[in-house]
């Protein structure tokens, strides 16, 4: 076989490996807003632990393939410590920016996917009466980030071309610097964040370059 013959063989080879993957390639992205509950989970080791609080958020994803996704999300969620020794709120802000991926089971309106992400987590306490950091001490408002990982499951249902709608579980694991985040009241009061968290959500996401 002559040499021409084979770089026409090769280049409709390629030609038809490239068409096959703009066939299955979506190409799109997505802008969406979430929004449900925070609940933080694990072994109370004070006196006083996280409450239930709220989780919003911002999404970004881009999908390649129907069945893929990668991208962006950064939240902001809402709770406090509450004391049991008396009423006292603690108010914490955490905000989490992780890079994530997701892989869609199906590619017909109906879609459950599951996922993973990574990133880091801020968080802001803000002390009352004297709260005293147990490693430093917090003058006023204390920020400090940790590594995070998620794991999240969820279901999405395209209304249109434009705009689906999702329920999502999102489960962060917080590796803190450090020993777990522990604060102390000047009364005695023991505060403890949770470094196990989950949220459940209700999104609508925005879709480009249908």
């Amino acid at each position: 076989m002559s040499l021409r013959i084979r770089i026409f063989f090769i280049l409709i080879l390629l030609s038809s490996s490239s068409l096959m993957f703009s066939q299955k390639t979506v190409g799109h992205f997505t802008l969406g807003l979430q929004s449900g509950i925070l609940m933080p989970f694990g072994v109370n080791k004070g006196v006083s632990s996280e409450q239930i609080g709220m989780s919003n958020g911002l999404t970004f994803k881009y999908f390649p393939t129907d069945h893929f996704a990668m991208g962006m999300s950064v939240r902001v969620m809402n709770n406090s410590f509450m004391g049991q020794t008396k009423a006292t709120n603690v108010p914490i802000t955490q905000v989490p920016i992780t890079f994530d991926f997701e892989w869609h089971l199906t590619d017909g309106r109906l879609k459950p996917y599951l996922g993973a992400g990574a990133g880091l987590s801020f968080f802001t306490v803000t002390p009352v009466a004297g709260l005293v950091n147990t490693l430093k001490e917090i003058p006023d408002t204390y920020t400090t980030p940790g590594y995070l990982l998620t794991l999240k499951t969820g279901l999405s249902y395209q209304l249109s071309d434009r705009f689906s709608i999702s329920g999502e579980g999102t489960y962060y694991k917080v590796s803190e610097p450090g020993e777990d985040f522990l604060w102390k009241q000047t009364d005695g009061t023991i505060y403890r964040q949770f470094t196990n968290k989950a949220s459940f959500t209700l999104g609508i996401h925005y879709h480009f370059d249908e």
